[in-house]
């Protein structure tokens, strides 16, 4: 069978492991749970070469995995983007949906850019993105 973009999209694998680091008080992990994805962002993100794409519910965290050519030479790595509706995702929000997803091996980083490259949307305020740190861009963390 072809596998063709959009079209094709296995269960996502979630890692189970222990969420490294301390956690705010009170702090419950919310189940994550893998939702049909959006048209929309099918089009868009194929469109620009993604190889992979998955959407999930975490509590009310909304997040979006993919595996897209970015950066330096444009090569693949793993995207994770993570929004709630009406507040930002809290730290443990975004460090438990990277490392359910990422696994414990992947480097992954949050970039903030020049101000003059800042990208932001009043629809997207308060969404959070981080990139696979790939090659040599990972060794030494």
């Amino acid at each position: 069978m072809a596998k063709v973009p959009g079209t094709y999209n296995p269960k996502t694998k979630v890692w189970e492991g222990e969420i490294p680091g301390s956690h705010e008080p009170g702090f419950v992990e919310q189940p994550l749970v893998e939702v049909e994805t959006p048209e929309e962002i099918k089009a868009m993100h194929f469109a620009h070469g993604s190889r992979y794409l998955a959407v999930f519910e975490m509590g009310d965290a909304h997040i979006i995995l993919g595996h897209e050519p970015e950066g330096p030479g444009k090569q693949l790595r793993w995207h994770l983007t993570i929004s709630c509706p009406d507040r930002h995702p809290t730290w443990d929000e975004i460090k438990t949906a990277r490392y359910r997803l990422g696994g414990p091996d992947m480097v992954m980083a949050m970039v903030l850019p020049r101000p003059e490259d800042y990208v932001n949307i009043d629809a997207q305020d308060h969404v959070f993105q981080l990139w696979q740190l790939v090659d040599d861009e990972a060794e030494g963390w």
